[in-house]
Parts: C-alpha cells; structure tokens; sequence
C-alpha cells in the first residue's frame, strides 16, 4: 500500500497559474511562493507538482512537500490529535536500527 494511492481524489487539481508554497521543514525553498506549471501524478503513483523558480527553470517536487499536500485519511481521522504515524515510526525505528547495526 502506498500512501498517496488515492490522493487525486482528496486535493483538487492545480491548474496552470495557480501558487503554491513550500512547506517541507527542511527543503531550502520552504517558504517560498511559486506559480504552478503542472500538477500530475509521477512514477509510483505520488502527485506531484512542477513550478517555476523563474522565467527559464522548472522544478518538480512531490505535491505532499507544499502547501497544497493531500490529506490521507490516518490525518483526516486523527483532526491533528497525532504528531506522528505510526507506520513512520515504524520506519525510523528500522533506519535507526541498520544505522546502530552498521555501527557494530
């Protein structure tokens, strides 16, 4: 299962023109403002969007990175009770494990 399988149906689509923002705590663009060029779903089924950083550059970032990120329905449940998904802690615990095991 893949977590944004069914996102498309959660989020209207972004039309050309439309602006989003950058809100990925560690993304060096967070904060910044940008014009949509193309919303679409990318390989693996994860909704991304394309921007323009200016006149001649494009950029591509998963639409779950910016402002205008699908609800999966663990956050639509949870109203924003939970700060952390249990399957994401499940994930860390796993990286910290092989990162103290390669330690070893």
């Amino acid at each position: 299962y893949h977590r944004f399988t069914n996102a498309k149906s959660d989020v209207p689509s972004l039309q050309p023109h439309d602006v989003v923002e950058v809100t990925h705590p560690f993304h060096p663009l967070l904060g910044r403002v940008f014009r949509v060029h193309s919303d679409t779903m990318n390989v693996g089924l994860v909704p991304v969007v394309r921007f323009q950083v200016d006149a001649e550059t494009l950029r591509c970032l998963p639409r779950a990175w910016t402002d205008r990120r699908p609800v999966d329905g663990f956050e639509r449940a949870s109203a924003g009770r939970s700060l952390f998904r249990a399957d994401d802690l499940s994930a860390l615990r796993a990286l910290v494990d092989a990162l103290l095991d390669d330690q070893k």
